[in-house]
C-alpha cells in the first residue's frame, strides 16, 4: 500500500476516479442490458463509504457486498448476461477503493503540508545549528519583559543581559564550516547545562549568545559564570589535526526601574552589549 501512495498523487488518484466512472457509465450504455442506474448508484455507495467509514469498516463492508452481490448474480433468478452481473459485483469494490486511495492521499498531503509549516514555524523561532531561540524571540521576550518593568513600576523587578560572544568566529567558519557549527553546537550544549534553568538562552548572531535571567545574586552570579567559563575553555577547535584554543569575550547589562528607558528596545539592549564588546576587543590587542 505504500508503495502505491509514493506511485500515485493526490491528482492522478482523481483524475483515475473520474476516468474511471465516465468509462463504466459510458459501457454501460453500450450493455445489452440498462444497467446504467444501478452503476451509478452502486458507484456513488462505494465513494461515500470510503470517505464515511474507517478502514477496517471499509474492508467489511466491501466483502460483504461482493459476497452478497456474487451469491445474488450466481444463486438466484438474474436475466442478465455474465458481463454485465461481474460489473454490478464490482463497482462498488472498485470505487470503494479509489475512494479510500484519493482519502489516503489527501490526509498524506495534509500531513505533509503541516509538517511543512511547522518546519518552516520552527525554523522561524530556533536555530537549526545550536537549537537555541534566535534573534527575533530574544527581541520579543526582552520587549515583553520591559513592558512588564514599565506596567509594574516596581523596584524590584530586573532582567540581565548576559552575552557571551566567540571571537573570531566569522574566521574559523571561513576556514571549516563544519568543524565551526560542531563548535558553535558544543557551546550551546554547554550553556543549557551550565547555565540555570529558568534563564532564556538565545543565539542572536555570528557566535553572540544572550542569555537573560532575574536578577542574580552575586556570589550565586559569580559561582554560574565561573562555571561556564570553565567549560568554554575546553573547548578546541580542530582543524587539518590541529587544536586551537578559542577566546571569548563577555558583556553584561541589568535593565530595572532606573534605566529601563534608557534600554527600552531590543536594539539598545544589543547596541550596548556590542559597545562593550568592542571595548573589550580595544582591550585585548593593547
Amino acid at each position: 500500500m505504500r508503495k502505491l501512495f509514493n506511485f500515485f498523487k493526490y491528482e492522478y488518484a482523481v483524475v483515475l476516479l473520474a476516468v474511471m466512472l465516465i468509462l463504466l457509465l459510458y459501457l454501460t450504455q453500450e450493455m445489452f442490458a440498462d444497467v446504467f442506474w444501478a452503476v451509478s448508484i452502486l458507484s456513488l455507495l462505494g465513494l461515500i463509504s470510503a470517505f464515511v467509514l474507517s478502514d477496517v469498516l471499509l474492508t467489511w463492508f466491501v466483502i460483504l457486498v461482493v459476497m452478497a452481490g456474487t451469491f445474488t448474480m450466481m444463486a438466484g433468478i438474474v436475466y442478465l448476461p455474465h458481463f454485465e452481473r461481474g460489473i454490478l459485483i464490482f463497482t462498488l469494490p472498485l470505487f470503494s477503493g479509489l475512494g479510500a486511495l484519493i482519502k489516503s492521499l489527501g490526509g498524506v498531503r495534509e500531513s505533509a503540508l503541516s509538517n511543512k509549516s511547522n518546519i518552516i514555524s520552527y525554523t522561524n523561532h530556533v536555530n537549526s545549528v545550536t537549537k537555541l531561540k534566535n534573534k527575533e524571540n530574544a527581541a520579543r521576550f526582552y520587549e515583553r519583559y520591559v513592558s512588564f518593568i514599565k506596567n509594574m513600576d516596581s523596584k524590584e523587578l530586573t532582567v540581565a543581559a548576559t552575552c557571551i560572544n566567540w571571537a573570531h568566529s566569522n574566521q574559523y567558519r571561513q576556514q571549516n564550516y563544519t568543524e565551526y557549527k560542531r563548535v558553535l553546537k558544543e557551546i550551546a550544549d554547554i550553556l543549557k547545562i551550565q547555565r540555570l534553568p529558568d534563564e532564556v538562552i538565545c543565539y542572536i548572531d555570528s557566535g553572540n549568545f544572550l542569555i537573560f535571567s532575574s536578577k542574580l545574586e552575586n556570589e550565586l552570579k559569580k559561582s554560574v559564570d565561573r562555571r561556564v567559563k570553565e567549560k568554554l575553555s575546553e573547548i578546541k577547535y580542530q582543524d587539518q589535526g590541529i587544536k586551537h584554543d578559542l577566546q571569548y569575550k563577555y558583556a553584561y547589562q541589568a535593565i530595572n526601574h532606573k534605566n529601563v528607558n534608557e534600554f527600552g528596545t531590543f536594539r539598545d539592549l544589543t547596541n550596548n552589549l556590542k559597545r562593550q564588546l568592542e571595548t573589550r576587543i580595544v582591550v585585548e590587542y593593547q
